[in-house]
């Protein structure tokens, strides 16, 4: 049985964000465990890049779900795209505050930078879980590993009044 909870900003809701930081970062853990070289993967093939991508994209897909769910909305769907515009119009404040960080990650000073590569990312992990049946695809890997990185930092923030450091730190 899901526990409802009342979030700070939400409204009741079956979802539990705390729970839903925690299936984010274990996604993120296995898109890293897809990327670390030298690893522990018994036959490594090209496909774990495909991985990586996929677990990347899902991690990033329900830290924003678990931002929008702190905020009192109702997240739905895949789209990076669609759930960031919900999410911005919720919090806008830290919505640019996250999409400064993508810009510090890629060291540019390209304002349009996010845009873009949210763009050619939005549909990933629904479009790279079914890549064998496409001849062509390309995609900014760094971005969704800034991206996940910069979501999980913004999540402990918002739902623990910690950083990512502290999180991890407070269990030991």
């Amino acid at each position: 049985m899901v526990q409802k909870t009342k979030e700070k900003h939400s409204v009741d809701t079956p979802y539990d964000t705390k729970r839903m930081f925690e299936h984010a970062c274990a996604f993120f853990d296995c898109a890293r465990s897809c990327e670390i070289e030298p690893n522990n993967i018994e036959y490594r093939i090209h496909s774990h890049t495909v991985s990586g991508i996929v677990n990347s994209a899902f991690s990033c897909e329900i830290f924003l779900k678990a931002l929008l769910v702190f905020n009192g909305k109702k997240p739905h769907g895949h789209e990076l795209k669609v759930l960031w515009n919900d999410f911005k119009k919720s919090d806008r404040e830290t919505a640019l505050l996250i999409e400064k960080g993508i810009q510090n990650w890629f060291n540019s000073k390209n304002d349009n930078l996010f845009n873009e590569l949210l763009n050619e990312s939005s549909d990933a992990f629904e479009y790279w879980r079914y890549i064998y049946e496409k001849q062509n695809a390309k995609i900014n890997i760094n971005f969704l590993i800034g991206l996940r990185t910069v979501l999980r930092e913004i999540c402990c923030n918002k739902l623990f009044q910690m950083t990512w450091e502290e999180y991890k730190n407070r269990r030991n």
